[in-house]
């Protein structure tokens, strides 16, 4: 994915924030599927409690990355967000459809 973004945006700034954008969105989502997968084994409210926790959890990642590309002038904060985005969604039709069948 990260040889992607540099087929695509030929900017440094913008190939500087969609990685870290991408490497943001992925580790926000295994961190929620995994303590999606906790939860699913303890019970039905633990796993409400982590589903919600999850959607809070990206939402502070997408607030903390854009508090750091106010602050960081090498990056560009829309290689950084709309990488985030993105990939946060291609994460979530992957990472926890796949690993939370019921």
């Amino acid at each position: 994915m990260f040889a992607a973004t540099a087929f695509f945006w030929k900017d440094r700034a913008i190939v500087a924030g969609a990685r870290i954008g991408i490497a943001a969105a992925w580790a926000a989502s295994a961190a929620s599927v995994a303590w999606l997968l906790w939860a699913r084994e303890r019970s039905t409210k633990a796993f409400w409690w982590s589903f919600g926790g999850g959607m809070a959890l990206r939402a502070l990642v997408l607030a903390a990355l854009f508090g750091w590309g106010l602050t960081h002038a090498g990056s560009s904060m829309e290689g950084l967000l709309l990488s985030y985005v993105f990939t946060l969604l291609a994460t979530l039709l992957t990472l926890e459809i796949r690993h939370m069948r019921l």
